[in-house]
């Protein structure tokens, strides 16, 4: 049948009606197009008669099992293609239950007015959902939306918050007006009242401003959690933190053996001056405290900073040249440590390469070493002594502020007075810090390392055995164990490791 009638489409054209064929059975079009031999009409050119999926389910029928599309039609500019079915090969669907009819008629009806509708409406219609929310827009116009207090005639609006009324207003900026004070004398943390306000208004500015932030609980908290931190961060870095504490400990444990040289000079180039030296033990016995007389004017700029004067080096002061010989005695048999290691074996080298030239001009050309423009001698009076690693590189590991773009740790100030003696016992407060730790104890005759949530453990040997320096040039230091996080550092490894089970 399908075909008799897909046959009767395509002959019939615009003009009528084919003999012996119903009307709403007609095309009103040509076909598109054939898909799988059935036609594609455009949107109102299919045969009257046919219906969609959709349309079949109004009047209750869906397509038969194996029943085949009669026609199909485009919908949308864009393609969309429906088939097409005969309604009278069309199958009946079962019944609608009472519980279906009833369903569908409430869906198709409005819940505030009762009105039904051929389509679903879902609750109200259109007319009485505007209504409701027009009625809903008076009421929050009429509301405090603070307190909810209904009123005849519309509040007045502040802000976002909408409508309020004049007692909840007055309420909202007398706390706009408090709220302010009351963090400022509560503690920042828990939010407890810490200055009465009456105390608080007898209070000046600057005390007000200098007044604590948090109770003496949450103070408490905060100091036990930064000091957690700081272990974690410690332990995070124990192979760079442990080896600069050994270090300093070493240095301690035989002050003797040990010398702290500082210099004042007339500036910072290469060519600056030395005004004043001092030479300590790491006990603080003080081995050399003098001015030096530098030859040449002190800038300003420079005595601004240690407050030496042309004046004070001209009474009395020596030349280097005449103290060279009780530096030399100072430093003799020690290893001479400095802060700025750099820096100050720079001017010495200055100072020494001045002292021989007075003696007797020297070709640099013909020197051994490829661009030295130093006399021999200066390189070896310095070479001659035994330099220690430099305090700062070493205390920079202990503070441990790390600097991404040159990745390194940041050199830290010496903090001390600017005089050279003053700067010596500054550095043996530095090195008496590194040596304690954050946390850590170190036992006689070994290394104890009590670190938050790490096991101690336990460096033995002879006691001329003390453990090394963090060594920049990776030679005399070895990590001769790494036990539960935290490496342990010795000059020799022979000498044994032992942890606290008594393992080796």
């Amino acid at each position: 049948m399908s075909e008799v009638l897909t046959a009767s489409a395509v002959v019939q054209d615009d003009r009528g009606d084919q003999d012996g064929v119903a009307p709403d059975r007609v095309a009103r079009g040509k076909p598109l197009e054939f898909v799988g031999g059935v036609p594609v009409y455009g949107s109102g050119r299919a045969p009257a008669y046919l219906r969609s999926k959709t349309q079949l389910g109004k009047v209750r029928r869906k397509p038969a099992a194996g029943q085949r599309p009669v026609a199909y039609i485009y919908t949308r500019w864009y393609g969309d293609r429906v088939a097409l079915w005969d309604p009278e090969q069309a199958a009946k669907m079962r019944p609608l239950s009472a519980l279906q009819r009833r369903q569908m008629r409430q869906r198709r009806t409005c819940t505030d007015c009762g009105e039904k509708f051929p389509a679903p409406v879902w609750g109200m219609c259109g007319r009485c959902r505007d209504r409701e929310a027009q009625r809903r827009a008076d009421l929050r116009r009429h509301t405090c939306q603070d307190c909810g207090t209904v009123f005849n005639t519309p509040a007045p609006a502040h802000g976002w918050r909408g409508a309020l009324c004049l007692a909840c207003d007055e309420r909202i900026e007398r706390g706009r007006r408090v709220a302010p004070s009351l963090v400022e004398r509560s503690c920042r943390r828990c939010l407890a009242e810490m200055f009465p306000l009456t105390a608080w208004a007898a209070m000046s500015e600057h005390e007000q401003a200098m007044a604590a932030w948090h109770c003496t609980p949450c103070e408490r908290e905060i100091s036990q959690e930064r000091a957690k931190a700081q272990r974690r961060a410690d332990r995070d870095r124990w192979d760079d933190l442990g080896p600069t504490i050994a270090w300093a400990q070493k240095i301690l444990a035989d002050p003797d053996a040990y010398a702290i040289l500082d210099t004042e000079t007339t500036g910072l180039t290469t060519t600056s001056r030395i005004v004043e030296i001092a030479v300590t033990t790491a006990a603080g016995e003080v081995l050399l405290d003098t001015l030096l007389n530098p030859g040449e004017p002190i800038p300003a700029e420079a005595t601004a900073i240690h407050g030496i004067t042309d004046a004070m080096v001209e009474e009395g002061a020596p030349a280097f040249s005449e103290l060279l010989p009780r530096l030399t005695e100072a430093l003799a048999g020690r290893r001479v440590v400095i802060y700025n290691q750099e820096y100050d074996t720079g001017r010495l080298l200055w100072e020494l390469h001045l002292h021989h030239l007075a003696h007797g001009p020297v070709d640099l050309t013909k020197h051994s070493r490829y661009g030295e423009r130093r006399h021999p001698a200066a390189r070896a009076w310095l070479d001659a002594q035994a330099w220690e690693e430099c305090a700062m590189e070493q205390y920079a590991a202990f503070y441990g502020a790390w600097h991404d773009y040159f990745g390194s740790y940041t050199w830290q100030p010496l903090g001390g007075d600017h005089r050279a003696l003053g700067d010596c016992q500054k550095v043996i407060s530095r090195l008496k810090e590194m040596a304690k730790g954050r946390g850590f104890e170190f036992s006689e005759g070994g290394l104890v390392a009590e670190l938050a949530g790490a096991a101690s453990i336990t460096v033995a040997g002879p006691p001329r055995v003390r453990p090394g320096p963090l060594n920049l040039r990776r030679g005399a230091v070895q990590k001769v164990a790494h036990c539960r996080g935290v490496s342990v550092w010795c000059e020799r490894a022979e000498d044994g490791v032992q942890a606290p089970d008594g393992s080796r």
